[in-house]
This record gives C-alpha cells, structure tokens and sequence, in this order.
C-alpha cells in the first residue's frame, strides 16, 4: 500500500513539474503573439481586467486589484486608462453611494471577444503540429485541471 501511496505521489510531482514547466511557455508565447498583432492594442493585465469583468458583473476595483494580484494604485491606474478608452464603466452601487462599480461597456464586451477570438486563434496554430490524438490528449489533460484549480471566491 505504502508503493503505490508513493507512486501516486511520484507520478503527481512529476505532473506539477511538467506543469509548471510548458505555463510560462505557453503564456509567454501567446502574449508575444498577441503583442504583435497589429489589431490588438490590450495589454495582457487590460485582457484579464475586461474577462473578470465579463465574469463578475459590477465588481470593484479591490477586487480586480485582488485577483490581479497588484496594489490598488496600479490597477486604478489601468482601469482609468481602460476607462478613458470606454471599454469599462463605472457606476455608483445603489446600495452604497460611496461605492463605484465597475462593467464593461458594450465596447469593452466586443474587444474581450475579440481579444479572446485572437488569443484562440493562435493557440491553434501553436497546436497545430500535434497530431488529433496528441491535441485530444491535451483537451482531455485540460478537462481534467479545470476542476482541480477552480479559484476560491473572491480569486476568481
């Protein structure tokens, strides 16, 4: 028993070290492509800003600063940019005047999407090389994170 409690532990260090290993990679390939694209003008803390949005209506900025993991001073500054840019609105919380939440606009909705269709797109041809059964095998691999790294509340 006490075998295969260590091999169960074995086989997932190398999982994690396999992991930590291709993210950076991967994220560090994608955000060069990306920059490239002439189309797309978000920085990558300006994409994730407008994805929490689209997955927490009205938030504030404490908690874009919280799952972004920056000070507030930094990420107010990127929110007014993205402000000015009229891809995010604020709005008083109506059951707290003191309170601005934020959205994004129906512009700020379409550049997400599009930011995101980008990012797909070259993922895709990242993953092109592999043959069909390596590309199932890493949605399968995907499919079976996701579950495993929800964020907790407030993470998200």
């Amino acid at each position: 028993m006490e075998d295969i409690l260590t091999e169960i532990q074995e086989s997932a260090l190398q999982c994690a070290v396999a992991i930590l290993d291709v993210m950076p990679v991967v994220m560090g390939s994608l955000r060069c492509k990306m920059r490239r694209d002439s189309e797309n003008s978000l920085t990558l803390v300006q994409f994730r800003i407008l994805a929490f949005l689209e997955r927490h209506k009205a938030a504030s900025l404490s908690q874009i600063a919280d799952f972004l993991e920056l000070g507030l001073p930094t990420t107010s500054k990127t929110v007014d940019g993205l402000v000015n840019s009229k891809l995010i609105e604020r709005h008083m919380d109506p059951d707290d005047r003191r309170r601005v939440l934020l959205e994004n606009s129906a512009m700020g909705k379409k550049k997400v999407r599009a930011t995101r269709d980008i990012a797909e797109a070259c993922l895709a041809k990242m993953l092109e090389p592999l043959s069909v059964t390596d590309q199932t095998c890493v949605k399968k691999a995907m499919q079976l994170l996701r579950p495993l790294f929800r964020l907790p509340a407030g993470c998200e």
